[in-house]
């Protein structure tokens, strides 16, 4: 009796090869005024208050964000009501990994003027990080309200709702964006993710190829467009746009297993696995990649080298239950069904609803005599499967009944 293979970590759409470039990010500018506007903003008397306030967004953009910090409160002793500098402080000392005080600091901003758009966005950006995903969409949606053109704050907005599986909603905000921001590449790569998460890849590739019409050297873009090529089964596609998003990002680990998923694919293990260990070259934590790996030596038969890498995947994540299902495939092959077993229980604790798990601790109960315990876990894969609509293991586990009960014959 055959248990199942070890299913791959899917290349992930959502992943981003270049961070940074995958949102409109800080506001660097906001309450950045004239000078003059300013001046009427806190007072004619006020001119070191928007001296030291322009010292510090200059210090911000340099990357100085000590100094920028420093010239940010100077203003706010000098200027107390200075709500754009209250902003700019929040901004700074996010970046410093102080975000609760950056959100003090924005609220502060919007007590002291509360039609101000840039500190509702920037206060978005912090509570999105912080996963404190409805607080954030609010705050997008009052800069919205203030703002209407405001094509950051509808950005955002999408990436969030995207975060929460509002896929309708998401592209509609991004939609938004394209109308007043039609040329920034990222959106189009934005909304072509939550095409793909509606299972539209015809319309998802149209979008990320929109994207590298607008910037070729968008990694991000390129990786995603492999992604939905591979999707489609077309590996060879999926391969060139993962090998130019590995040329223009060579550091970046993710390009790399994506590129071994489609080689594995194709059959090429070797190549597959090369990938898969240049990924954990760059990021030795890299778990979809070790997993990966692992299920590569699985399937050449490289039982101790799968063995290693299931428990270094354990180690990093305890709670990846389709590791311990591939570590009791391994273990059970090598002639150690008990720890399998333990395996695939302790798989099933973590993930009730793992199928696998249930068919593969079934079989295993079954080889070892432990015959109604096998059936209670084959019965239990059995009803997940047809919950899925997976026919062909729904066909397989029907098959395996009676060869278990001549068992007990």
């Amino acid at each position: 009796m055959l248990k199942t293979k070890n299913l791959l970590a899917a290349a992930i759409i959502g992943l981003c090869l270049i961070e940074a470039n995958t949102a409109f990010g800080r506001d660097v500018s906001v309450g950045l005024l004239k000078v003059q506007d300013l001046s009427q903003a806190v007072g004619s008397e006020n001119k070191n208050a928007i001296a030291n306030f322009e010292q510090g967004i200059n210090l911000y953009k340099q990357g100085d964000l000590k100094g920028a910090e420093a010239a940010f409160r100077k203003a706010i002793e000098l200027e107390p009501n200075f709500s754009e500098a209250y902003t700019a402080l929040g901004n700074t000392v996010d970046d410093q990994g102080k975000p609760q005080e950056a959100i003090a600091h924005y609220k502060k901003a919007i007590s002291l003027n509360p039609k101000a758009p840039g500190a509702y966005f920037n206060l978005g950006l912090t509570l999105a990080r912080l996963n404190q995903l409805e607080p954030a969409i609010a705050a997008y949606k009052k800069s919205l309200s203030l703002d209407p053109k405001y094509a950051k704050a509808h950005y955002n907005l999408g990436n969030a709702l995207y975060e929460q599986g509002k896929l309708t909603e998401a592209i509609a905000a991004y939609t938004e964006v394209l109308r007043l921001e039609p040329n920034y590449a990222p959106t189009y790569t934005r909304l072509g993710n939550a095409l793909y998460a509606q299972g539209k890849l015809a319309e998802a590739i149209a979008q990320y190829k929109k994207s590298i019409s607008l910037d070729p050297k968008y990694a991000n873009a390129h990786y995603n467009l492999g992604n939905a090529l591979y999707a489609q089964g077309k590996q060879t596609e999926a391969i060139a746009e993962y090998t130019e998003a590995i040329r223009l990002e060579p550091k970046n680990p993710i390009g790399y297993n994506a590129l071994g998923n489609a080689f594995y694919a194709q059959g090429k293990l070797e190549e597959a696995i090369a990938q898969y260990q240049k990924a954990i070259s760059f990021d030795a934590n890299y778990v979809d990649a070790r997993y990966n790996l692992a299920s590569v030596f699985y399937a050449q038969g490289k039982l101790t080298e799968t063995v290693a890498e299931y428990t270094e995947v354990i180690r990093l994540q305890p709670k990846y239950a389709e590791a311990y299902t591939g570590l009791g495939n391994a273990i059970d092959d090598q002639g150690k069904p008990q720890e399998a077993i333990a395996h695939y229980k302790k798989a099933i604790s973590l993930a009730p609803d793992f199928a696998l798990a249930y068919y593969n601790l079934g079989i295993t109960l079954g080889r070892e005599q432990q015959v109604e315990e096998a059936i209670v876990n084959l019965k239990k894969a059995r009803q997940l499967f047809q919950a899925q609509g997976n026919k062909e293991m729904v066909k397989q586990v029907d098959e395996l009944f009676p060869k278990i009960n001549n068992q007990t014959n």
